[in-house]
């Protein structure tokens, strides 16, 4: 009597094998679907970031009644956005201010992003801006946050981190000032929430 109830409470070897394929076997179907989850998270994270800091430069633009330079600063693999009062004629319009260092004499005095570089999460620069003619610098009226040259209007694209698939979103600027999120069509993946929102590059 007491080992029949062994034999019913435990498991055979041919049982516990079946059971790790079935798991071993989800397994495999679920980690694909969970990294691209996680890019797009990460990817959707790092753009809004970016539209927010974007915001925040105009209504710095507006509150300091002083025109605001933003632009994306690249040093090796590593880039940041940065945002600094400018003048108009100012020499050097067309240069992103160093979001890298605090207190020099090039640093960003109105505001920047990322305060350190794991904020992106992976997110990458996709190319060249084409925010300022190709130049990824721009510069913020404080009147109506408009652009001071309306054909400075363009993108900045953002990758997603490394993973099975290629999205990537642009940070669109128009001549206005107004930021909106849509998806590249350079994009070799598409994000199902931006489908309706493609633009170019």
């Amino acid at each position: 009597m007491t080992s029949a109830r062994q034999r019913v409470l435990g498991f055979t070897m041919v049982e516990l094998m079946i059971t790790l394929t079935v798991v071993l076997v989800i397994a495999m179907i679920a980690v694909p679907s969970f990294i691209s989850f996680r890019q797009r998270s990460a990817l959707r994270a790092a753009a809004e970031q970016a539209q927010g800091f974007w915001n925040q430069a105009r209504l710095e633009s507006a509150k300091r009644n002083s025109l605001i330079k933003v632009g994306v600063f690249v040093s090796g693999n590593s880039y940041c956005l940065g945002a600094k009062t400018t003048t108009i004629g100012a020499t050097d319009n067309d240069e992103p201010c160093d979001c890298t260092t605090t207190g020099a004499a090039d640093s960003c005095d109105v505001a920047r992003f990322p305060d350190d570089q794991k904020q992106w999460q992976g997110v990458t620069l996709v190319g060249t801006p084409t925010l300022g003619n190709d130049t990824g610098v721009t510069v913020i009226e404080s009147r109506r946050t408009s652009l001071v040259d309306p054909t400075t209007e363009g993108s900045i694209t953002f990758g997603a981190p490394e993973g099975p698939n290629d999205y990537a979103l642009n940070l669109y600027i128009d001549r206005q000032g107004r930021a909106t999120l849509c998806q590249s069509n350079n994009a070799g993946d598409k994000m199902s929430d931006y489908t309706s929102r493609n633009c170019d590059p």
